[in-house]
């Protein structure tokens, strides 16, 4: 504790709590007591920090400093009263504030939104202008033989637009363009129509492209899990075949055959050991694959996982077809 004294020329320090204000400041009042030594230190009414909230300071709390006289049990001290501010008219005043605030920020966001919408509308209008433009200037551009060509094809004319290698529902498939996929199916093309050169559907096309939005799509658009191309391989072995866990789960949801095998004996459970994918094999036999199909060769899955070597996974492969149940195939 810090020892005061002081004389009548002396004033003591009072601390007035500013309301509009985080700085504290200190303003002399004059003192009418004569002296005070160490031994009246003791009586003399001293220092105390008090912790009040100032309305005015948004709620802060901040310290006060009063002093009282700790044998006087009258609220009355050495410097005068001290009251707490229990309602003021700043506080009133910040209280209107707020809701005067809150009503700015809701007509601000009806604002904001109103401009959104008509933001959005002047965007479309000014879209189909744009497309109105550019309608104009292509057909000042064309020749009156492609001007009629044109107009005569509102709709997609498939038979000169398609060949045996390039199939326009697998080139849009693979190019992720769901909605003129959707124009083409409206006009009467054939979704599981297969390529002449490999006869694989838009859902091969879609497996190998690893497009899951297209594969969906498509499934919901009743397209067969069950389609084989020219080999006999399904959309299946081709997802195995890519690493496509997510597709592979999608295949057997839509009742693939995990079983279904190519011309050469292949089941997805081979192509799986071929390509040393362990968590996708897993997934079909735990899903009834049978781990003692043979291919044509007469090569069981375990036999493709051992002809590797001790290297590429050759163990972990092994150990997963033997602990795997026989009882699990239908």
């Amino acid at each position: 504790m810090v020892a005061l004294s002081c004389s009548s020329s002396i004033t003591h320090s009072s601390i007035k709590p500013p309301f509009h204000s985080s700085v504290v400041t200190i303003t002399p009042i004059p003192c009418n007591c004569t002296s005070i030594n160490f031994t009246q230190m003791i009586t003399h009414p001293i220092i105390i920090e008090k912790t009040s909230r100032f309305p005015a300071i948004r709620g802060k709390f901040y310290p006060k400093f009063c002093a009282i006289n700790p044998h006087q049990t009258s609220s009355t001290t050495h410097l005068g009263n001290w009251e707490d501010p229990v309602s003021s008219d700043s506080e009133t005043d910040e209280e209107d504030d707020i809701e005067e605030n809150n009503l700015d920020f809701e007509s601000d966001w009806e604002e904001e939104k109103d401009a959104s919408e008509t933001q959005i509308n002047i965007e479309s209008l000014s879209t189909s202008q744009i497309e109105e433009d550019l309608k104009k200037e292509v057909e000042q551009l064309l020749s009156p033989e492609e001007r009629a060509i044109l107009q005569q094809n509102e709709s997609p004319n498939l038979d000169k637009i398609s060949t045996e290698k390039w199939n326009p529902l697998h080139t849009l498939a693979l190019s992720g363009q769901i909605k003129f996929m959707d124009n083409l199916l409206e006009n009467g093309f054939e979704i599981d129509a297969a390529d002449k050169q490999e006869g694989q559907t838009a859902l091969h096309k879609a497996v190998l492209g690893k497009k899951e939005a297209v594969i969906s799509h498509l499934l919901r658009k009743g397209a067969s899990p069950h389609a084989q191309d020219l080999s006999g391989a399904t959309p299946l072995h081709y997802a195995v075949q890519v690493s496509a866990m997510q597709t592979v789960k999608l295949l057997i949801k839509c009742k693939a055959d995990v079983n279904v095998a190519d011309n050469e004996g292949w089941t997805p459970l081979h192509v799986a050991m071929q390509s040393r994918n362990r968590d996708i094999a897993k997934v079909l036999l735990v899903n009834g694959a049978d781990k003692t199909r043979r291919t044509e060769n007469g090569k069981t899955p375990l036999d493709l996982g051992l002809c590797y070597g001790k290297e590429f996974k050759a163990y972990d492969l092994a150990k997963l077809l033997k602990l795997v149940p026989a009882n699990n195939y239908h």
